[in-house]
């Protein structure tokens, strides 16, 4: 007995410290609790998978275990009433695993009434099967109702009616009948309202009149308008233009054809807001005057003159040579000379300001000059100009030739300019 109870009490072999400390640093390692610190992927022992360490989002409650560590080999229970504890819930977890949620049942139709495709009539009462009482029931006035609904209306039809209308209880009938009360109409006056007379009202020749005094003037427009003797008529009365489309097609043929227009170069220099360089305007706003107005108003021109002179070496300096400063080669200049030559023309006066002579070798110059047909042609010498002699004999003489019509196509003159004055005016208010 005595030997036995030593056996009994006799403490069991420890473990050697090499295995203790192993089995130490694995359970630190793959301890969930404390985190593993290596990043190697860990597998289930059970399944095979890989561990995800960031599986849920959610933190878990404290005392939180997870069911891997009661999966492990190395788990060994501490009491038999643990181990059937784990057992039991280990089954209900695997049983609600495997069970599958039900779909919720459809909620119930709602119930509707038979459709009857046969319908039953009722039966007759005894007051309806006798004719006497159908004879003496008065009949029953019906009431019409009309409702004329716009095309695209989706709102709310309201009628109000009567509540003594609809009541169909008693054995009267109700008939809609007209108001005796009249409806005073409005009294008619005898006098007539009559119409005030406007400017459309007027024969033509009034009305010419009144053009005349508005567009006409003595002396000529001076394009460009913005030098100290320039006037503002032309942008004043202008507008009176766009008033409506009869004073349009009737005024222009005055404010254009019973004036003359003076051309010359701009000397002044502008640019635009994303150029630093300022360049010389030139003939730029001739050229713009003659696609402002259209081809139409353009038939109407009679009169004009222009002025045919160099750059300033001031405002060109992107210009380098000074051939490219001569009107002669200027580009705007030939436009305007292109779109001039669709026009009829009655006079035209040409001044030559150049700094040298106008040649017979300027053949594209002459070229775009000579397709402007005129009934005369003048030579018009500009006061400060010191050297009248600007142009060769030979090329005025050739112009004459060229650009005079054979057969004259205004045979009258212009009331306006059989003023002697009027070229005398021009010079002195001018230079």
């Amino acid at each position: 007995m005595s030997s036995t109870n030593i056996s009994e009490r006799s403490p069991s072999p420890s473990p050697s410290p090499s295995t203790s400390t192993s089995q130490t640093s694995s359970s630190r390692t793959d301890s969930p609790e404390l985190g593993s610190p290596s990043k190697v992927t860990q597998y289930n022992k059970r399944t095979g998978r890989p561990l995800r360490r960031t599986a849920g989002k959610m933190k878990p409650v404290a005392g939180y275990v997870d069911s891997s560590v009661l999966e492990e080999e190395d788990f060994v229970p501490s009491s038999e009433g643990e181990s059937d504890d784990d057992e039991t819930s280990s089954s209900r977890r695997a049983d609600k695993t495997r069970r599958k949620r039900k779909r919720s049942p459809s909620p119930p139709s709602p119930r509707l009434d038979p459709i009857e495709y046969r319908p039953q009539l009722d039966e007759l009462t005894d007051d309806e099967m006798s004719r006497a009482v159908s004879r003496r029931a008065a009949k029953q006035s019906s009431i019409t109702l009309r409702f004329d609904v716009p095309l695209g209306y989706h709102g709310p039809l309201l009628v109000k009616l009567p509540s003594t209308l609809l009541n169909l209880e008693g054995n009267t009938s109700r008939t809609m009948r007209q108001s005796k009360k009249r409806i005073l109409e409005p009294a008619q006056t005898d006098a007539v309202q009559v119409r005030r007379k406007g400017l459309t009202d007027l024969p033509p020749e009034l009305r010419n009149k009144i053009y005349r005094q508005v567009f006409q003037r003595d002396d000529s427009f001076q394009i460009p308008a913005c030098k100290p003797w320039g006037d503002r008529d032309l942008c004043q009365s202008g507008q009176f233009l766009s008033t409506c489309k009869m004073v349009h097609n009737e005024g222009c043929s005055i404010l254009y054809g019973e004036n003359s227009f003076a051309f010359e170069r701009h000397e002044d220099t502008r640019s635009l807001f994303y150029e630093h360089e300022a360049k010389e305007i030139g003939y730029q706003d001739a050229l713009r005057f003659l696609q402002m107005i259209g081809a139409e108003n353009l038939q109407y021109l009679r009169e004009l003159k222009i002025i045919f002179t160099d750059a300033r070496p001031s405002n060109t300096p992107h210009l380098l040579t000074i051939e490219d400063r001569r009107y002669m080669t200027d580009n705007v200049l030939i436009g305007f000379l292109r779109i001039l030559r669709h026009a009829k023309l009655r006079k035209l006066s040409l001044a030559f300001s150049g700094r040298r002579k106008l040649q017979p070798t300027d053949d594209k110059f002459l070229r775009y000059l000579e397709q402007i047909k005129v009934d005369e042609l003048e030579e018009w010498y500009a006061a400060k100009s010191i050297n009248t002699d600007k142009y060769g004999h030979d090329v005025w003489k050739d112009l004459c030739e060229q650009m005079v019509r054979k057969k004259r196509l205004y045979e009258t003159w212009h009331p306006v300019l059989e003023k002697p004055e009027d070229q005398q005016v021009l010079f002195y208010t001018r230079f």
